[in-house]
Parts: C-alpha cells; sequence; structure tokens
C-alpha cells in the first residue's frame, strides 16, 4: 500500500509503528516472533513498523495483547510518540482534544 497522501495519516502511522517496534524490541522479540503471537505473518508486522500498512481494529488488539499492553498503555505510548513527531518538519499541529463532561460546561462554572 502506497504511504498515505495525507500527512497527518502518515505521520501517525509512522509513531504508531515506532511504538510496536520499540515495545517489540524491549521485549526480545523478532518479528516472527511478535507475528506469530499476534496470528499473523512476519511482513504484516513489517508493514505496521515501517508505516505501509495501516491495520484493522482487530489487528491492533491482537497487536496490544502480543505485546503484553493494554490498548489504553499502547495508545498512551502511542500519543506520547505522535506528540514527539509534532516537531518534525512538515508535521501538523492539530488541535488537543476537549476535555468532556456529560453534564457539558455548566459542570464546570458550578
Amino acid at each position: 500500500m502506497p504511504p498515505s497522501p495525507n500527512p497527518s495519516v502518515q505521520r501517525r502511522r509512522l509513531s504508531f509503528g515506532a511504538v510496536v517496534r520499540a515495545k517489540r524490541k524491549s521485549l526480545g522479540l523478532s518479528q516472527e516472533k511478535l507475528a506469530e503471537k499476534a496470528g499473523c505473518d512476519r511482513q504484516s508486522i513489517n508493514r505496521v513498523e515501517n508505516a505501509a500498512y495501516s491495520p484493522s481494529l482487530d489487528r491492533v488488539f491482537k497487536l496490544a495483547d502480543a505485546l503484553g499492553m493494554s490498548l489504553s498503555d499502547l495508545f498512551d505510548e502511542f500519543d506520547r510518540a505522535d506528540s514527539a513527531n509534532l516537531g518534525q518538519p512538515g508535521a501538523e499541529r492539530r488541535e488537543p482534544p476537549r476535555a468532556s463532561h456529560p453534564l457539558g460546561e455548566r459542570a464546570a462554572s458550578g
């Protein structure tokens, strides 16, 4: 699959792949061993790590399990990596997420 034409999406793919690679290496796993644990082939892991492939949500679940991480931990690591990549030339800034409260702004003021 060619790189995404959207620079923001491609940057996020790179950040996600970097997190998967770093965690895999910290566990001492080869791409082949991680693929075995995640129920896919080595090429799929390679494509995720190199941002050539956008994994399905099901694959993300399996990757998190195979890496011994919760989804929230995986995405916390991703957010940190992605924030670091924002400083690179050509990276787009995005608005920080707004805190949501079920009662809206009235809860904050009263």
